[in-house]
């Protein structure tokens, strides 16, 4: 009787091993492809951000310009407010896109870059002396770099 069992349970726990196995692999590539997924969605998403992140740098430029047209080429007609009404709306709006895309810091110092060039354009640099340029970017200045720092750090 035991020549009989004794193979019958080997084969049994030689199936046992053998799915014991692979069910070990199995989970063991459901991790790996767990843990590729979550990078690639953090690397989407990372790529999503920066794209607005620019557009949003590339918005602050264009009101920057705007801004200097106004003060330091004594530009104000309706073209020019046309314009100024035009690039701010797009600074708010992709300011928006970052605040929902972005944590609150990077909202938070896109709110105060947006803020001081939209009060640069309405109101000027606060020091009427030439050259009117160099006022325009050094009023911006301050809010740009606690912005353009904040988001290097966020994105390394």
């Amino acid at each position: 009787m035991w020549t009989t069992l004794a193979p019958l349970i080997g084969v049994l726990l030689g199936g046992l091993m053998s799915m014991l196995a692979q069910r070990s692999s199995g989970r063991a590539l459901e991790r790996g492809e767990a843990r590729r997924s979550v990078r690639e969605l953090a690397e989407a998403r990372r790529n999503e951000r920066l794209t607005h992140l620019i557009a949003f740098l590339s918005a602050v430029q264009e009101a920057e310009r705007v801004a200097v047209d106004r003060y330091h080429h004594n530009l104000a007609d309706e073209q020019w407010q046309a314009q100024a009404r035009q690039v701010l709306d797009r600074v708010w709006v992709t300011q928006k896109t970052i605040h929902v895309l972005c944590a609150s810091e990077v909202s938070e110092a896109a709110h105060g870059l947006a803020w001081a060039v939209q009060e640069v354009i309405r109101k000027g640099p606060e020091d009427p002396g030439e050259p009117q340029d160099e006022k325009v970017w050094a009023h911006i200045r301050p809010s740009r770099q606690a912005f353009l720092d904040l988001v290097r750090d966020q994105l390394s």
